[in-house]
């Protein structure tokens, strides 16, 4: 059986109807467009849960983490994955030279995210230009060992970081443009069948490309952007539902993120890989202040769970309209790849889909309690332990506003309440309790997670 290079992109908090293939009225992904008049496009395509690790958790996996996203410890995230087989695992099994390109600090190595890939390019971001300098190597560990870490206790390491990047203008984190060429050495030399994965991080908060060419839309200086990132995330009352200046920042990364996608796409056709399949999709998207807050809180709204997913020479066109799940991404993968090896419940995206007609998205919360979400594509019933239960009617509201909890279909409702109670009495590690040495290793990582919002 033919076993072709894959390739994956992944675009860190990008939401589906911010993209015009999903009828937005901005042309804010015009390459990605172009890739999908080509290809199949999933109309209703929702995350296993919100949340970088949660969710690539689910997509790796090919079943719901056992873990809680807010928990961003060691150790914690090493117990989810212990017994757990891997995507990038099932492939090098299948033959595959694997290798995984990113920067987001959730899906570092020492979480244990690295097994199976022969390259795993979990780029470290760090304010230190060389390290050859031993007095910068001195202080950043100084940085990592002491100052963060007191100023984490106070609660108010995420302040003192946001000011540090406003005041010396400084990036929250590492733009695709520094990762290039590490993906142009893979693909141009990489030994065949190989499937590279690639998460672009630019799309996630604070927002501001670097380029002006990209900045179509107007939004404020690079020390505005960043301190209007700060109070949507903080003080979220301080800035309007949909801010404009927030929404054009959103859009303008999109732009940004699209430009790689143009860049890559053309790499692939000159080296020979032009009809590979080739798969693009988002981790989780983002609230743009439509229910209060701003960022990727596990509220389950479609803001957050519905996401773009476009496969390009995968055997099938056109859309799918029916709700899909990202837990068989990995399944679709392996069978494209040849390989009679399956995760988790064992569905594909094609040819052999989920039987079932409705989709549950899920985060586990500290202290053992659980909130979900159910759709049949029409209706969305969510359920929330400080909220309780709602539902919504989606052909009629967008953003979700209208809680029609009673007419919606019985159905949804048990399906769901099935699916808490399985998961809360089967797995301990969902309480998201603290163990002694979970935070092993977290000096390394702690200070993208503060850029990115995850300690305060």
């Amino acid at each position: 059986m033919s076993r072709p290079n894959i390739a994956m992109v992944s675009l860190d908090s990008v939401r589906a109807d911010h993209l015009p293939m999903y009828g937005y009225d901005r042309d804010t992904t015009p390459h990605l467009s172009s890739i999908a008049e080509e290809g199949l496009i999933f109309e209703n395509s929702y995350v296993p849960g919100v949340g970088t690790p949660t969710s690539f958790g689910g997509m790796f996996t090919g079943s719901h983490i056992d873990a809680v996203q807010s928990n961003y410890e060691i150790g914690h995230w090493q117990r989810a994955l212990e017994g757990q087989t891997l995507l990038s695992e099932a492939l090098a099994d299948s033959g595959y030279h694997c290798a995984g390109i990113h920067a987001n600090a959730r899906l570092h190595r020492d979480y244990g995210w690295n097994r199976g890939w022969e390259e795993y390019g979990d780029y470290e971001w760090t304010t230190t230009e060389s390290d050859s300098d031993g007095g910068s190597r001195g202080w950043d560990d100084v940085k990592k060992d002491t100052l963060l870490p007191f100023f984490q206790r106070l609660g108010i390491a995420g302040q003192v970081i946001t000011t540090r990047n406003i005041v010396l203008k400084q990036d929250a984190y590492t733009p695709w443009e520094s990762l290039w060429s590490d993906i142009e050495e893979f693909v141009e030399n990489a030994p065949e069948p190989w499937f590279l994965w690639v998460l672009l991080i630019d799309t996630h908060h604070p927002w501001y490309p670097p380029e002006k060419e990209y900045r179509r839309w107007e939004q404020p200086g690079f020390r505005k952007s960043h301190l209007l990132n700060w109070l949507m995330r903080f003080h979220p009352n301080l800035v309007e539902e949909r801010d404009e200046r927030i929404v054009n920042a959103y859009d303008n990364e999109l732009r940004h993120a699209d430009a790689f996608l143009k860049k890559f796409d053309k790499l692939l056709a000159e080296t020979g890989n032009n009809d590979i399949p080739f798969i693009i999709h988002s981790d989780h998207g983002d609230d743009l202040g439509e229910h209060g807050r701003y960022g990727h809180a596990p509220e389950m709204y479609d803001t957050v769970t519905r996401v773009p997913l476009v496969m390009r020479d995968v055997g099938e066109t056109g859309r799918i309209e029916r709700p899909i799940t990202h837990l068989d991404l990995p399944n679709t993968i392996l069978r494209l790849a040849g390989s009679d090896k399956r995760l988790g419940e064992g569905h594909t995206l094609i040819k052999d889909p989920r039987p079932e007609t409705s989709i549950i998205v899920e985060n586990m919360l500290e202290g053992g309690d659980l909130t979900a979400a159910a759709t049949d594509g029409e209706w969305k019933v969510l359920y929330h332990p400080d909220r309780g239960w709602e539902a919504y009617h989606r052909p009629t509201d967008q953003f979700e506003q209208n809680d029609r909890f009673g007419d919606h279909p019985s159905s949804l409702e048990r399906i769901l309440n099935r699916h808490r109670k399985e998961r809360l009495s089967n797995h301990p590690n969902t309480r998201g309790e603290r163990e002694e040495g979970d935070d092993d290793g977290l000096r390394d990582v702690r200070e993208e997670l503060t850029n990115l919002g995850y300690i305060d």
